[in-house]
């Protein structure tokens, strides 16, 4: 009988070592788009000249030349394949009479025309909106936020979108204050055989304590999932950055049990020319509990338009993670 139970254990032994059926590599995607400028010098503008600043803002835009660099998005995208892409800082720009409605810039429309059939938005939110008079005779308008990309064949369900209750409010000299709403987009996916939750946001770049706050609304709202569940998002934390209050948020992350699943390689950030400086540090991150084991991980951005201008100041990160 024990010689018996003993060859009936070997031959039980590869299947007991095999994954799980539902086992599956799944592909994901962070990439923060860069909105095109630097929007502080609004808020520190005088009174007397915030409609000139409001219109070098638009010039910084027209400089970086969106549509050629979401071309280069697209290339990245469609070269690494991610079954879902979270994509921050998705922008719509606008200028005319108040309300600006002239599009200048949509870089959801430009993303999709470079990507062809083979991506489709699943999750969708545009929140933050502001519009200022310009100098140079109209207004221009902001409309911003974040996305899903599903590539096609990955079925999607429960998509959502929502925003923080925790938000921080900018005043201007020349609008008066502004409130920089962020938020986030969720769903539950399947990849394969694989099931999982995907969450994609941008938490507050200018308030460790908002960001902080953020984060824990994470937590309590769209993270919680029985599924094996992944975070992609510019989160404007991490855990070696030099100001100790800039980790706080990702502090909140860790401790709840989400774990990086990327490569640690820097991916931010060159400067607002989209020419100067380099990646020295990391913000930009995807995280997953449970049942997630990171494959490979490598790093998107490094290319350059035909004027030299790369795709954004941030690089993309790409996993391929094993759910199941």
């Amino acid at each position: 009988m024990t010689r018996k139970l003993t060859v009936l254990a070997v031959l039980a032994l590869p299947a007991a070592l095999a994954p799980p059926a539902h086992a599956a590599n799944v592909t994901v995607m962070t990439r923060n788009l860069y909105l095109g400028a630097d929007l502080i010098p609004l808020a520190t503008a005088p009174a007397d000249q915030f409609q000139h600043a409001a219109g070098g803002v638009f010039d910084s835009v027209v400089a970086t030349d969106p549509n050629a660099r979401m071309k280069l998005v697209a290339a990245e995208i469609a070269r690494a394949r991610p079954d879902l892409a979270g994509l921050q800082e998705v922008s719509l720009w606008r200028t005319g009479a108040k309300p600006a409605g002239t599009v200048r810039y949509d870089y959801t429309s430009a993303l999709l025309k470079a990507l062809g059939h083979r991506y489709r938005v699943v999750a969708f939110q545009r929140r933050f909106n502001v519009e200022a008079p310009t100098d140079r005779g109209f207004d221009v308008r902001l409309t911003l936020g974040d996305t899903i990309l599903a590539r096609r064949g990955v079925k999607v369900r429960h998509a959502r979108a929502g925003a923080f209750k925790t938000q921080l409010t900018i005043s201007t000299h020349g609008i008066g204050p502004v409130v920089v709403t962020r938020g986030w987009n969720a769903l539950d996916a399947q990849v394969g055989k694989a099931k999982l939750h995907f969450v994609n946001t941008h938490l507050e770049a200018y308030s460790p304590q908002v960001r902080e706050a953020q984060a824990k609304e994470l937590l309590a709202g769209p993270l919680k999932s029985r599924r094996p569940t992944i975070l992609a998002g510019d989160l404007n934390s991490g855990p070696d950055l030099a100001q100790p209050d800039d980790r706080l948020a990702y502090a909140v992350l860790a401790k709840a049990r989400f774990k990086p699943e990327r490569t640690p390689a820097p991916s931010c950030c060159f400067g607002d020319d989209l020419k100067s400086g380099g990646w020295d540090h990391n913000v930009d991150y995807l995280m997953a509990r449970p049942q997630v084991k990171l494959v490979r991980s490598a790093l998107t951005g490094a290319g350059t338009t035909a004027s030299g201008l790369h795709p954004s100041d941030h690089g993309g990160v790409v996993s391929t993670l094993r759910i199941g």
